[in-house]
């Protein structure tokens, strides 16, 4: 199988982030965009829980069959969706992206095709310079798989087998953010080990959940 291309567009380095140091770990920049996405290890029913807070508040008429940001029809990307609509609505506070402990701040913008994820601009709270990887909700199962082979290549996937404590729950996108996030941390942290063809997001907030540990590699 094919393995992930990995695109590096040098705008972006301006955009998003400054440079720590010659290694290239990343840090948020001043006035850096945020959005706000369902955490990959949260459960179908704390997804469908967010979807309805949210859309009780807000109008979700562009997640509904025939709008732009129905498909693909999965809990993971809708919820993603409406929390982000909330989260930018509502003045971009950590505790608007909190739900429960199942959001997590993107560095990245999720949008993809003609889904648009609204963006206001930076976190109203300074945010900690740790940064993590996970796949974009969007992201169809065929790439998601791609992306678990090439990174499992490289990195010990063993925590998202049977009996593993990312096993659960048992998803592509949470067993590809798990192995995307390693393969991040282990190669220096760099913004080209989180594109896998555009399909992977930078989140300043830790993933981890339960016994579910994301790595995380200091300076």
């Amino acid at each position: 199988m094919a393995k992930p291309i990995f695109s590096l567009p040098i705008f972006s380095l301006f955009v998003l982030f400054s440079l720590l140091h010659s290694g290239g770990s990343l840090k948020m920049a001043n006035g850096q965009k945020t959005w706000c996405i369902a955490n990959p290890l949260s459960s179908d029913s704390e997804l469908a829980a967010n979807i309805e807070f949210a859309c009780s508040q807000l109008d979700c008429r562009l997640i509904e069959p025939d709008g732009p940001c129905f498909e693909p029809d999965t809990q993971m990307h809708h919820a993603s969706y409406v929390m982000n609509l909330y989260y930018q609505t509502y003045g971009r506070h950590l505790a608007n992206c909190d739900f429960r402990h199942s959001g997590v701040v993107s560095l990245t913008d999720p949008s993809y095709g003609n889904c648009t994820f609204q963006s206001g601009g930076a976190l109203a709270e300074q945010e900690p310079s740790g940064t993590w990887c996970v796949a974009k909700p969007g992201t169809s199962d065929d790439l998601l798989q791609q992306n678990i082979n090439f990174a499992c290549n490289q990195v010990d996937c063993g925590p998202t087998h049977s009996g593993g404590a990312c096993f659960y729950p048992t998803t592509l996108i949470n067993h590809a953010s798990y192995a995307m996030n390693l393969y991040y941390q282990t190669t220096g942290r760099k913004k080209s080990s989180c594109d896998f063809r555009e399909t992977g997001l930078l989140v300043s907030n830790d993933p981890s959940y339960g016994n579910c540990a994301y790595q995380y590699s200091h300076d």
